[in-house]
């Protein structure tokens, strides 16, 4: 029986799948077994050639690249940016904090702005519904947008896109640590705005008339909570975050990533609109809002995605290399 001898060095599982099936189905490696001693007999040669490969030894060939790791097919996402610090955990805990408590501390009693200002009453009186049902039907259609557009980024963009989509749970982290930091800011400057500036809104004029005085929104604090609107500053928040994730980190690649902006904003608009057809707000709390929201929803996260990532170590990393020195070579370290 002829025996096989052994295969030639193996580089990748492909090529030992190839070599394996080569070795066992093909007589190309088949050499007899040495002559018995004494007897004389020649050594048989085999009769099929060895192939050749124009490889240089000891080059080794790349394995092919598959990305299996998230539905997509596509490479996991990599977080190349700042990460999370000390800092930012102080200012979104801050901002949080800020939050709830002017979401429970009275507006002032004094008013700083009464009324309609610049353009309000013209849009008011273009937008606003006449009949009272409507009204609530719009004001409840702007809170659905509103929970879309403040979800979005975090159970959307983070949760499935990020982690299950692209594979990448450090970057879904990130991304969702960045969206808590912006709507806590956000939360914050419409919150202390609200309580100083104690603005009664626009409905305000029907209480007692078309709307009961005992009525839930003529009867305390929410009665004067106008500017600015906290609907549309979380919803353009919210849109401006749903952008620059998708751009930066290519969630979802072109032209789906300017999609998802678009529909963002799109969002955004109906709730800010929503809450002036509603008879909720003014059309200067709602510019207002969404100013400010896509402010910080622009600004929070370019503080982050401004710097590249720093592996720890790698700017004080040394090697040492040989140099020409007088009388022969030297070492000397490279940083």
């Amino acid at each position: 029986m002829p025996r096989s001898r052994p295969c030639p060095p193996i580089r990748n599982l492909a090529c030992a799948l190839s070599v394996a099936l080569s070795c066992a189905t093909s007589g190309a490696y088949a050499e007899a077994p040495p002559p018995l001693a004494g007897t004389g007999d020649p050594v048989r040669k085999t009769t099929e050639p060895v192939a050749k490969t124009s490889e240089p030894a000891g080059a080794a060939t790349p394995p092919a690249r598959l990305s299996l790791d998230s539905p997509s097919g596509r490479d996991p996402l990599v977080w190349q940016w700042r990460e999370f610090s000390l800092l930012d955990y102080v200012v979104t805990a801050t901002g949080g904090a800020l939050t709830l408590t002017t979401a429970i501390v009275q507006p002032r009693a004094q008013h700083s702005l009464s009324g309609g200002r610049l353009f309000d009453d013209r849009v008011r009186d273009a937008l606003r519904q006449e009949d009272l049902q409507n009204r609530y039907i719009f004001r409840d259609a702007s809170d659905v947008g509103l929970s879309l557009t403040v979800t979005w980024p975090f159970f959307v963009d983070s949760l499935v896109t990020a982690w299950w989509y692209r594979g990448s749970r450090d970057v879904a982290e990130q991304m969702a640590l960045i969206d808590l930091q912006a709507l806590a800011v956000t939360g914050a400057l419409q919150g202390v705005t609200n309580v100083l500036v104690s603005r009664e809104r626009p409905y305000g004029q029907s209480c007692g008339d078309e709307l009961p005085e005992n009525a839930h929104d003529c009867e305390g604090a929410i009665h004067y909570r106008s500017f600015f609107s906290g609907h549309a500053a979380y919803s353009f928040t919210g849109a401006a975050l749903i952008c620059t994730h998708h751009f930066r980190n290519e969630l979802l690649g072109s032209p789906w990533d300017g999609v998802s902006c678009a529909a963002g904003y799109a969002v955004a608009a109906s709730t800010a609109t929503f809450r002036v057809v509603s008879d909720v707000h003014y059309a200067t709390d709602v510019l207002t809002g969404a100013l400010v929201g896509t402010l910080v929803g622009y600004g929070v996260p370019l503080l982050h995605y401004g710097s590249r990532r720093t592996e720890p170590g790698a700017d004080s990393a040394v090697r040492l290399e040989l140099v020409p020195a007088p009388g022969g070579i030297g070492l000397a370290g490279v940083f």
